[in-house]
């Protein structure tokens, strides 16, 4: 039993808790001020076991072994709910195409975009995927991420799909992160089914999924103009929902195409990008279970228009934030740009962007019982740093903030 003592401040967002994620105000944080925190337990079985008032640290939690915060700010881990972190490969060269006008759309249709990193990754050993994987899990860490979900969708073909849920798999076991698997098989067309779509969706839906399922949290499907449809969804999460996978869409990134439709339909956890949807898909969000993910870094890098968050959160759409860490739309891992970009293009508020980064992940992965919150009977993932408002973790962006002390797993990294 760990007791942290001399806590400035206590961000618990009890309050947004009981919103269900959704409006979040600045009372929704609910700050404690002089607090303290009682955690018990080992390695990801840690718990927090109270919260409150430094001066009313009940008598049977008062023997633990002490931490003195010495005033410092203490909240929820970061969650990112949307990643894809294992690829091996390099797209920077797609990078110059981009800037010499070739859109995201026609660098595909060259044989560039997922199908380049596809190669790499196939090339790649499962050893080689995880070492680089390990190191970037490392990177999140440090910058206080203490959850994270990765997708497939880089092998695309049966072997190298399951030689990267396999990577994930270990990373599971040898992490000090909380890690969920995503099969996104559905990324793109493989060469091989060049021409045959419906076989390709057959192909994963009726095949592959039976002998992947026990490696996979959820499945996913990049439902958008020049990948995959409505009813390609309709075929892949009919049989994802007879296994009992859990499911979150790729959606309206590139062209309004039904992905925000699809996830309502089929409930999924939550509908990712939505760069594109309109009133109608927000109005239906709204009246759903539906986290909204936004990934502002992709917008930025592809220089497209960013989502509508204002519209989404004053509608009262649950919103979460995530990276998109990928090697051709978001190569950064850097969580402080996602709050920065945020913040300046999608006028997000501070409590918003910390609602968004850490309980409404948690709602996104169906976590939020346990996960993005500093209550009783949640995991101890926590972040403690010097700055009197969290929007000091995006002020000084591009870099670690000073003394920021992460813990998770049972102890401090």
């Amino acid at each position: 039993m760990t007791i942290i003592t001399n806590i400035g401040r206590l961000l618990t967002l009890e309050g947004a808790r009981k919103k269900g994620g959704r409006n979040p105000a600045p009372e929704d944080l609910s700050i404690l001020e002089n607090a303290a925190m009682v955690v018990g337990g080992t390695g990801k079985k840690t718990k927090i076991l109270w919260v409150g008032s430094a001066k009313e640290i009940p008598a049977a939690f008062k023997k633990g072994k002490k931490i003195n915060a010495q005033g410092r700010t203490v909240m929820p881990g970061f969650i990112d709910s949307h990643t894809h972190l294992v690829f091996a490969g390099d797209r920077s060269q797609e990078f110059e195409m981009r800037l010499a006008g070739k859109s995201y759309q026609e660098i595909s249709k060259a044989g560039g975009g997922i199908v380049n990193t596809m190669s790499a990754t196939r090339k790649a050993s499962q050893k080689d995927l995880l070492s680089k994987s390990e190191e970037r899990i490392l990177n999140f860490l440090n910058q206080g991420v203490t959850t994270i979900e990765i997708k497939t969708g880089y092998g695309l073909d049966f072997e190298s799909e399951l030689k990267c849920l396999k990577v994930i798999e270990a990373l599971k076991k040898i992490s000090r992160a909380t890690i969920c698997s995503t099969f996104l098989g559905a990324h793109a067309v493989p060469p091989e089914f060049k021409g045959n779509k419906d076989g390709y969706v057959n192909e994963i839906s009726y095949k592959w999924l039976p002998k992947l399922k026990k490696y996979c949290d959820f499945v996913d499907m990049f439902i958008d103009e020049g990948f995959f449809d409505k009813e390609d969804g309709k075929v892949f999460f009919n049989e994802a929902q007879k296994h009992g996978l859990k499911i979150k869409i790729h959606a309206d990134e590139l062209k309004l195409s039904g992905g925000t439709e699809t996830a309502i339909k089929y409930s999924a956890l939550s509908a990712d990008h939505l760069l594109m949807v309109s009133k109608n898909e927000i109005s239906a969000l709204k009246n759903s279970e539906v986290t909204a993910t936004l990934l502002p870094t992709t917008a930025f890098f592809l220089d497209l228009p960013y989502a509508p968050a204002r519209q989404l959160l004053d509608s009262g759409v649950r919103v979460a934030l995530a990276s998109d860490f990928n090697p051709g739309t978001s190569p950064t891992q850097d969580i402080s740009i996602v709050g920065l970009l945020s913040a300046l293009k999608m006028g997000m508020s501070m409590e918003e962007i910390i609602v968004g980064l850490t309980l409404n992940g948690a709602f996104a992965l169906g976590l939020e019982n346990k996960k993005g919150a500093l209550l009783p009977g949640y995991d101890a993932d926590f972040i403690m740093f010097d700055s009197i408002s969290p929007m000091g973790l995006f002020y000084e962006f591009g870099q670690r903030p000073q003394n920021l002390r992460v813990f998770t797993s049972g102890s401090f990294l």
